[in-house]
């Protein structure tokens, strides 16, 4: 059994005094704490605009804890596909891999707040179709060993290849649910 430190970057409780600033670098200090004790991996989560935790772009935060680290993996918990350009998405965990010397473990969901699709103009309602799509296309990225392209409804490119690729060959990747899966 391999236990991990996992935090959803939640800073909100009643009498709290501590500030989002701190709160991420605490974040930060406990993650590589959590490898100085033999843990097998930080799962950092995404959060925007305060409405439940303070750290939106856990793949900055993993960086500076791959380069402070020499063992522990690393992952999100999880990276809000639907807000995200798949492509953008498939070049930042890959590059994290290869800066990491192949430490990633990739985990993705829909996300379950509302709140946080609105400012960026993203569909909750559609929120399942767009993380499916995404999710083929980041996939697909990671593994294509040439120029790929894509039809669908809501992504559409031609002849795309990621640099750097994921040093590791499949990436590990999850996908959070806590609802039913249907086809969409």
């Amino acid at each position: 059994m391999q236990f991990g430190y996992f935090t959803l970057s939640d800073n909100h409780y009643e009498d709290n005094r501590r500030t989002s600033n701190q709160f991420v670098a605490d974040i930060i200090d406990e993650a590589i704490y959590a490898e100085m004790v033999g843990l097998h991996s930080a799962w950092i989560g995404e959060h925007h605009f305060s409405t439940l935790g303070v750290l939106s772009c856990p793949d900055l935060a993993l960086a500076y804890i791959a380069a402070r680290t020499e063992r522990i993996r690393l992952a999100p918990a999880v990276t809000v596909l639907p807000l995200h350009h798949p492509i953008r998405v498939a070049e930042q965990w890959a590059s994290l891999d290869l800066l990491s010397g192949g430490r990633v473990d990739f985990a993705a969901g829909r996300g379950y707040d509302r709140r946080e699709y609105l400012p960026f103009g993203a569909s909750f309602e559609d929120n399942q179709s767009v993380f499916a799509e995404g999710m083929e296309i980041v996939r697909r990225l990671w593994s294509a060993t040439g120029p790929i392209s894509h039809r669908g409804k809501h992504y559409s490119f031609d002849d795309v290849a990621i640099t750097p690729k994921p040093l590791q060959r499949p990436l590990p990747a999850y996908v959070a649910s806590f609802s039913r899966i249907r086809d969409g």
